[in-house]
């Protein structure tokens, strides 16, 4: 399946429901990755907007996503320049109520409470109240309670797409505050993205959480059309995994021509590095680094952190710089889901030393250990 519909023949009956329920009610959609939200979720917004309802803004969380649903957006006929970041929604707000301040020098967060403080108060102080006929939120599971709130105050209608399961930034969760702004809570049970080796891993990585639905009983993906691989290498330097990459990728390009392939770090000082070393590698026209001033989506390949990541799809993902995931804190297993569910067809992780070892024993679901265990190497002499 594409990764935006062409027709409602493309849609199952649990997500053409969505788009049948009446334009005054507030959504709260929630399924896991490869399940259609965002595609609802635009389609919902076209609704709303060719409709009564045309104030409308698709928000989402950063520019990367905003550049792909952009995509999707003009395929769909939908007015793109309503498609926009939660923090340029929050900044415009400011600036037409002359509270408006210059964010450079500050970190992301303390600039992002400063945004939210600012909305709030003109809120409570009853200067903005519902300046929308709709705010649609994508990738919502990674908002403040806080900010729903503040979307809820600014709306009539909210519509939000969540999983709890790709929550990458470490912040409270939002799922009351959610659950309380909407009026309807639809969930989805199948999805299309991933071959059932990457459900697996995924299953693996979140295995012990009862919250967690195992995503490969409802899989759909075709696995006749498009094999499924899966494979690791270690005891690479960045260098080294780069040049992994760049073997896979030139063939790659030739299997699947004109789809996206995705190159994921933990930190985005590898993605920088991976980036040159492909670019010395003779990819420099074809890649892209997803956070520069540069981005180009029509690049086949993308670099991003796995954060940033949150959203998009690619039908080959490489996930490298993994020896640094155990440094990402509390978040990391959820980044390691969601970097995993990026990918389609193909996945490939690279690592030099160590990776942790939930995600070790999830690879291993899939790739069987193929040396045996003897003594000798019990006592650490092979």
């Amino acid at each position: 399946m594409s990764t935006w519909w062409k027709d409602d023949t493309d849609l199952i009956d649990e997500q053409m429901a969505i788009l049948d329920i009446a334009a005054d009610e507030s959504i709260l959609i929630q399924g896991p990755p490869g399940s259609g939200k965002t595609n609802l979720l635009l389609l919902r917004a076209n609704y709303l907007a060719l409709g009564a309802s045309p104030n409308l803004q698709v928000v989402v969380f950063g520019s990367l996503l905003k550049s792909f649903i952009q995509i999707g957006g003009a395929q769909y006929k939908f007015p793109v320049e309503r498609i926009t970041t939660h923090a340029r929604l929050f900044n415009d707000i400011l600036r037409e109520n002359g509270k408006g301040f210059d964010a450079s020098g500050m970190d992301l967060e303390q600039a992002r409470q400063l945004r939210a403080d600012g909305v709030q108060a003109l809120i409570n102080s009853g200067k903005v109240t519902k300046l929308f006929d709709a705010l649609l939120l994508d990738e919502a599971q990674d908002y403040t309670p806080q900010e729903i709130k503040i979307f809820a105050a600014l709306t009539k209608v909210l519509v939000a797409a969540a999983d709890e399961h790709q929550q990458v930034f470490e912040v409270d969760s939002c799922f009351a505050e959610l659950e309380a702004a909407t009026t309807i809570k639809h969930g989805l049970n199948y999805h299309f993205r991933n071959g059932r080796d990457i459900c697996s891993i995924a299953d693996a990585i979140l295995a012990g959480y009862p919250s967690h639905v195992p995503l490969r009983p409802n899989a759909q993906y075709d696995e006749l059309a498009y094999p499924v691989k899966v494979t690791t290498k270690s005891d690479l330097s960045i260098a080294e995994q780069a040049q992994a990459i760049a073997d896979q990728i030139a063939d790659q390009l030739v299997a699947y021509p004109g789809e996206k392939i995705g190159v994921l770090c933990p930190k985005n000082e590898d993605v920088l590095l991976i980036a040159d070393h492909l670019a010395g590698l003779g990819f420099a026209s074809q890649l892209t680094i997803c956070k520069s001033d540069e981005f180009d989506p029509q690049a086949p390949i993308w670099l991003s952190s796995m954060s940033a990541a949150k959203g998009l799809e690619f039908r080959c993902v490489h996930i490298a710089g993994l020896d640094n995931l155990s440094r990402m804190g509390g978040v990391q297993k959820r980044l390691a889901y969601t970097a995993v569910t990026r990918a389609k067809t193909a996945l490939s992780f690279y690592y030099d030393k160590k990776i942790p070892a939930y995600l070790d024993g999830a690879i291993s679901v899939v790739i069987p250990r193929s040396k045996i265990v003897t003594k000798a190497r019990i006592f650490g002499k092979e």
